[in-house]
């Protein structure tokens, strides 16, 4: 089952009900032996990782452009409603293909301002023929398109995927 967006995008991941394999596997280089994070879930679709996070004792903002879980915000355009330097934790699972160049330095920007030191960022990306890295080679340049800007720590970085700490 597959979700519309705003933007006439789809993600296919959208109808699967549980965290991302990701996210589980990876779930104590997030934490780091802490616990009652703050998270920021961008591009929550239907709130699977929200909700695990949530499971997990942690204070979640879930944000997505179809407001039918978490809070509605044109990504990429709005403010991510959190104060500076705030946030302990930044999910973004299967959104930033579907964003143009424009919209992902915008929230990359965002990404920023909102992150506390050592805040830890998850970042998942596949290709697909209705986002903007339509083959496996896009997707590895739009990877690096947005993990360079970041100028983070990697912890974590294959193919399609990783994690990375404010530093």
């Amino acid at each position: 089952m597959s979700r519309k967006y705003l933007n006439d995008k789809y993600c296919v991941r959208c109808g699967r009900k549980n965290a991302t394999p990701y996210l589980r596997k990876n779930i104590s280089l997030l934490e780091d032996g802490r616990s009652k994070l703050v998270v920021v879930d961008v591009g929550c679709g239907n709130g699977r990782n929200s909700e695990y996070m949530k499971e997990r004792g942690h204070t979640v903002t879930s944000l997505d452009m179809v407001p039918d879980y978490g809070h509605k915000m044109v990504l990429g355009t709005d403010l991510i409603p959190k104060k500076d330097k705030g946030t302990d934790i930044i999910l973004c699972n299967y959104l930033l293909m579907f964003l143009n160049k424009k919209e992902r330095t915008q929230l990359i920007k965002e990404f920023k301002r909102i992150a506390l030191k050592n805040c830890i960022i998850m970042v998942e990306l596949y290709p697909a023929k209705d986002c903007y890295a339509k083959t496996k080679e896009e997707m590895i340049e739009m990877q690096a398109e947005i993990f360079n800007p970041l100028k983070w720590q990697k912890i974590r970085y294959s193919q399609g995927r990783f994690i990375a700490q404010n530093g």
